[in-house]
């Protein structure tokens, strides 16, 4: 298992890809060199592997039992949901997640056959600026 990370002002991609996903600590790796790098061949860019990547960990959280013995708990699920608030982010900070749409907006009433703007300036000529209200209303 090789592990590489090396801190630069020029890093590589396997350094982001470290960086990104937390796994920064040799004693402690989650993901070898070997697997970054497959990864990263398969999505293409650093930001793709990096969700593939996070996505991979989920997986593997999901697969382990909840521990308990005595006075010890290990909870599988609250590590599972700390890396899927971590891919949430990740997937916002690089634009890949959902984007919120409206469908599109009518510019006038859907139901109607106005087809063209109005004429504002001749809707509101009557209108009293100085009294906010249509004439003839108090």
């Amino acid at each position: 298992m090789t592990f590489t990370y090396t801190v630069s002002s020029t890093p590589t991609d396997l350094t982001k890809i470290r960086f990104y996903t937390g796994d920064t600590v040799e004693d402690a790796a989650i993901h070898t060199d070997e697997e970054i790098a497959m990864i990263l061949a398969l999505e293409g860019t650093v930001q793709k592997a990096v969700i593939a990547l996070l996505r991979s960990i989920i997986t593997r959280l999901a697969t382990e039992p909840d521990l308990t013995a005595d006075w010890l708990r290990i909870d599988w699920r609250r590590s599972s949901d700390n890396w899927k608030m971590m891919l949430a982010e990740r997937k916002r900070e690089f634009g890949l997640g959902a984007r919120a749409s409206s469908g599109g907006q009518h510019a006038y009433r859907a139901d109607s056959f106005q087809n063209e703007s109005p004429d504002w300036d001749q809707l509101f000529a009557n209108y009293n600026y100085d009294l906010d209200c249509w004439p003839n209303v108090p």
